[in-house]
This record gives C-alpha cells, sequence and structure tokens, in this order.
C-alpha cells in the first residue's frame, strides 16, 4: 500500500518537474537557427606501450585515428563512446533584438553531438530572453 503511494508521489514529482521545464522554455527562451564555427573536442585515452607501461593522454580528437574510427561508424552506430569533453560554439542573431551573438555549448562522449557537429552545420537553439548571449540546445 505505501509502496504504491511512493509511486505514485515519484510519478507526480516527475510530471510537475517536467511541466515546469517545458513552460520555462517557452516563456524565458526564443528560438533560433545557430551557425558552428568552431568543435574543440578533447580526449582521453589510455596507451599501452611495449613492457606493460600504460599512460593516460588527453589530446584533441581530430588528431588521432581511434576518434575518427568511432565517429565515423555506419549509420551513426557507434560501438563505444569516447572519454572526452566537446566545446562547440556557434553563432546567431538573437531573436529578441536581431543583435549577433556567439555562444558555446558543451557535450561529453555520450552525446551524439559530440561525434556529428562539425564547422558549418546549422542547430536550433533556444536564446534567453534575459540574456541573449546565453543559449541552451533547442
Amino acid at each position: 500500500m505505501y509502496s504504491g503511494r511512493g509511486a505514485m508521489f515519484a510519478m507526480g514529482v516527475v510530471v510537475v518537474v517536467a511541466v515546469t521545464s517545458t513552460i520555462n522554455r517557452g516563456m524565458n527562451y526564443e528560438p533560433a537557427k545557430a551557425t558552428v564555427f568552431l568543435v574543440d573536442r578533447e580526449c582521453r585515452f589510455t596507451r599501452e606501450y611495449s613492457g606493460g607501461k600504460k599512460e593516460t593522454v588527453t589530446e584533441s580528437c581530430n588528431s588521432t585515428d581511434e576518434f575518427k574510427a568511432i565517429a565515423s561508424a555506419p549509420n551513426g552506430k557507434r560501438k563505444m563512446d569516447v572519454d572526452g569533453k566537446a566545446v562547440v560554439k556557434v553563432s546567431y542573431n538573437a531573436p529578441q533584438d536581431g543583435s549577433y551573438q556567439t555562444s558555446q555549448l558543451h557535450y561529453d562522449g555520450r552525446d551524439d553531438e559530440f561525434y556529428k557537429l562539425k564547422a558549418g552545420d546549422q542547430i536550433d537553439v533556444l536564446v534567453s530572453n534575459d540574456d541573449p548571449a546565453m543559449i541552451i540546445e533547442g
């Protein structure tokens, strides 16, 4: 009996959070198209050397053959995720006042965007009504 009430309460909390988030996005953000002008990916790899020595290396993903093989998987079906972070820099015109803005989005190796985005791509963003330089993924 109590577990049923707890489950109902938990579902209610999830619904309230989802509705609040949707209302916040609708009232405080405006949609816009942004153009990616730079993707800075950093990957962490463990390299093994003869003799059993291991070394953790952090470097640009674009300079490694391992990342290229993972990112170019057919049909976007990766066999593994990379331990890494990406900063995606975008430019857009703020819909609130038409001003030219630049901002950035952050992704990690679990996000599809980490592998797919490249300079020149257009993406949907939401621009903050309070600060046109602040965006979230749209």
